[in-house]
């Protein structure tokens, strides 16, 4: 019978940290994380990538004008490598009525 090197032990870790007991699943990823790498059900990794627009999807990029990580549904304009979010895209049809 082949047993895991490891152990059992070693497959319970933070999948961050690989240190910690993992007593957590990410909401959105569904890693395996301890209690320090996990903050109100989403992952650390996770809460870095998040869309700071909407705050509830992962980003795929950043807008060219104010930086921020947007995700997909928060790009208004794209033309695949530059990204501007719906935030800007309303500030710029504000600013020029």
């Amino acid at each position: 019978m082949k047993r895991p090197i490891s152990g059992l032990r070693s497959s319970l870790k933070c999948e961050i940290c690989e240190d910690r007991l993992a007593l957590h699943t990410c909401s959105v990823c569904g890693r395996s994380v301890c209690d320090f790498h996990f903050n109100e059900g989403v992952c650390a990794v996770c809460e870095m990538s998040m869309c700071e627009v909407c705050g509830k999807n992962l980003s795929i990029g950043y807008c060219e004008l104010c930086g921020s990580l947007v995700c997909d549904r928060c790009v208004g304009v794209s033309n695949g490598s530059r990204r501007i979010c719906k935030k800007c895209i309303q500030g710029l049809s504000f600013s020029k009525k």
